[in-house]
């Protein structure tokens, strides 16, 4: 399922920047470039470092979907519902001082605000200017 919205879709609480729904996301940050098949989702992962923890495989043994293989770092939600479709699920993290939290993302592959902003950029084909990426990045540094 896909969301059509802005940054403040999720980041919606009012002077915080934190989600209000317990509504758990993936972004796709968690995903590997070696089994990524989405053009888009490979376009953001290229903006990002490679993440430092392991990749690991999570296999479907019953179900509608046995058999299906999911790679990521972050398995998410998953590791508490046992549910495939919260593999890499996590809620979104609050804004306000997100600019001394570096790194960025639950597994840690943004080094700088600059990775996160070019991964959304590109991952959700947002199509910022450089001048918007790095008002944006000003923004940020700010809160």
């Amino acid at each position: 399922m896909q969301i059509m919205g802005t940054c403040t879709t999720c980041h919606d609480t009012f002077n915080v920047g934190n989600h209000s729904l317990p509504l758990p996301l993936d972004i796709g940050t968690g995903r590997s470039l070696l089994y990524e098949t989405d053009p888009n989702s490979i376009a953001g992962l290229q903006q990002l470092r490679a993440p430092t923890l392991p990749c690991v495989r999570v296999g479907l043994h019953a179900g509608c979907a046995c058999g299906t293989a999911y790679y990521t770092s972050d398995p998410g939600k998953a590791l508490i519902s046992g549910q495939c479709s919260d593999i890499s699920r996590g809620k979104g993290l609050i804004l306000r001082g997100l600019a001394a939290r570096a790194p960025y993302f639950h597994n840690g592959v943004a080094a700088s605000l600059q990775q996160v902003v070019n991964f959304y950029n590109k991952r959700f084909q947002i199509d910022l200017s450089q001048q918007q990426m790095q008002d944006l990045i000003n923004f940020l540094q700010t809160l």
